[in-house]
């Protein structure tokens, strides 16, 4: 099992975001993106559909855009890689703790998506001023 870091999470997932107009092809990608979804829910809770599906539709109108993702693929990517489990009637679901393809660093729950993406905007933006004025 491979292990991601909370630096190599930030990377990537800013990268992806701001760079990707499908979804990885590498499983590295996904699954980083996989998680980045569900930064926000709480391991000890029980979700019924329509909040697991409220929280999946705000990560996807502020990361998803690029993806082609709506909330109902994105759980359903979450139910595939063991992210997320559910009842046998599929109206309450909670996070899964196992059997995942990659560990992670405790500290990427705690990371402030909406804060990385915009100081890696905020990076870029400061590249691209300094190349426009080294070229001039």
């Amino acid at each position: 099992m491979s292990h991601i870091t909370s630096s190599e999470f930030s990377k990537r997932f800013a990268a992806l975001v701001l760079g990707a107009r499908d979804l990885p092809k590498k499983p590295i990608g996904l699954h980083v993106l996989l998680v980045s979804a569900l930064i926000g829910l709480d391991p000890e809770k029980d979700y019924a559909e329509s909040e697991l599906n409220e929280e999946l539709q705000d990560w996807v109108i502020r990361y998803g855009a690029n993806f082609g993702l709506d909330h109902i693929t994105l759980r359903r990517y979450l139910i595939d890689a063991n992210y997320l489990s559910r009842d046998p009637s599929g109206s309450v679901y909670r996070l899964q703790a196992s059997d995942h393809p990659f560990s992670y660093d405790p500290e990427i729950r705690s990371i402030d998506l909406e804060k990385l993406i915009r100081q890696a905007k905020d990076h870029r933006e400061k590249r691209k001023q300094q190349y426009s004025g080294a070229a001039q």
